[in-house]
């Protein structure tokens, strides 16, 4: 099966995973449109991600050259970490700081505008196909109503409605960005794709827009009158299990696809710990808990140095609003309360954040005998050794300033 056929039988397989089998007018509707899409949006923008990343590794490999002629270890360092996440067609890292080389600040800047500017014109050149199709679907509507087959007549309604809130198609398969702009990875080991970032404020905003009856303490979230998850691209929090739940069903409809919370397996393939603890069927995170007593998300040991960029954690600038409370020793991760998702650096899958920031909601139950369910990763109010563990879980029912959650996509059946 060559490439731009493959593409059309997945696009195809999304539609009618949304709607069950449809009728044999609107199945030729799909894949001529499926088609189009494929040779008008994703195969252009696949390809010209394709020599953008070859060119990037190109000007990478000369920064290179550069740098060892010059004996900067350093700058060397960076940018090889750089060659690798493009190699690997991962994300680069969130954003650049004053230890960043120069040179790489200037690659990765022309690297995001042209990316950028790619997708742009996927965006523009999806956007131009909706309408011709949508008058299509109209039009088959109206003749299956005016022929008595109104179930099918409400199929096509119901795929044309939903039209709507779709988003551009991505990249399939190992990376995915969806209609919110949240990107997602492959997790090994699991049968989805994870966020690579938590919940943002301004991906809940949209919900919160669309859906009515929803409450807005998510706005005003503060830790003793300090502000917390108050600007757009921070961790959104406050958050319940139920908020997680619902804000994951509404995001499932809105794309025809199944997102929802991670299971507690699937978080720790994720961090890093899937192949270090023994399950059974009946194991429950509660069993799991703190056993694992030597892994923590940065790969590093306890404490973590300000070096390592770690996470955000209680640093000593949590201290400077909070000087009566503990804080790591000698640990400087520059953010009072929550960061924007992304600042810190990510894991060897290109995650970010799983250790600090928010706690982060799983969908399983923390033991056998209780409804609460759990939450890990630890957040930017955590300090003991314990909740900073890879292996941590803890339950709570109430609302806290520190609780937040990422969400996962679950792959399609083969």
């Amino acid at each position: 099966m060559n490439c731009r056929l493959l593409l059309v039988v997945l696009l195809v397989a999304r539609f009618t995973a949304a709607h069950g089998a449809p009728p044999p007018e609107l199945m030729a509707l799909q894949q001529q449109y499926a088609f189009l899409v494929a040779e008008r949006v994703t195969i252009p923008y696949d390809a010209g991600m394709e020599a953008l990343n070859t060119k990037f590794l190109a000007a990478l490999a000369s920064a290179a050259d550069e740098a060892k002629k010059a004996g900067n270890l350093p700058e060397v360092l960076a940018i090889e970490e750089d060659k690798k996440l493009i190699a690997g067609k991962q994300p680069l890292s969130g954003k650049d700081d004053e230890t960043t080389p120069a040179s790489l600040k200037k690659l990765r800047a022309v690297y995001r505008a042209e990316a950028a500017k790619l997708a742009q014109q996927r965006t523009a050149a999806h956007a131009a196909l909706l309408p011709p199709y949508t008058a299509r679907l109209k039009e088959l509507e109206s003749t299956l109503t005016k022929t008595d087959r109104l179930t099918e007549a409400k199929e096509v309604m119901q795929h044309r409605e939903g039209l709507g809130t779709m988003a551009a198609p991505t990249a399939v398969g190992s990376q995915f960005t969806n209609s919110l702009g949240m990107k997602f990875v492959k997790v090994p080991d699991t049968r989805v794709l994870f966020c690579i970032h938590e919940t943002r404020l301004q991906d809940y905003a949209v919900y919160a827009s669309e859906v009515p009856g929803v409450k807005d303490f998510w706005k005003n979230q503060t830790k003793e009158g300090v502000p917390t998850s108050d600007k757009a691209d921070h961790p959104v929090a406050g958050m319940l299990w139920e908020d997680g739940q619902a804000f994951c069903e509404w995001l499932s409809k809105k794309e025809g696809r199944t997102y929802r919370l991670p299971t507690d397996a699937e978080w720790s393939s994720a961090v890093g710990l899937g192949s270090m603890e023994a399950r059974t069927t009946s194991t429950t995170p509660e069993m799991l808990n703190g056993k694992v007593q030597t892994e923590f998300p940065w790969g590093g040991k306890f404490p973590p140095k300000s070096r390592d960029k770690a996470g955000n954690y209680t640093d000593t600038a949590y201290q400077t609003k909070f000087p009566l409370l503990k804080a790591i020793e000698d640990y400087t991760d520059g953010f009072v309360t929550t960061a924007p998702v992304m600042s810190f650096k990510p894991n060897k899958l290109g995650i970010y954040d799983l250790g600090g920031n928010v706690w982060e909601w799983l969908g399983d139950e923390f033991n056998a005998s209780t409804p609460q369910h759990a939450l890990r990763g630890g957040s930017w109010d955590s300090v003991t050794v314990g909740h900073i563990l890879s292996s941590c879980r803890i339950r709570n029912p109430n609302r806290r300033h520190d609780y937040g959650f990422r969400v996962v996509l679950e792959e399609k059946a083969p």
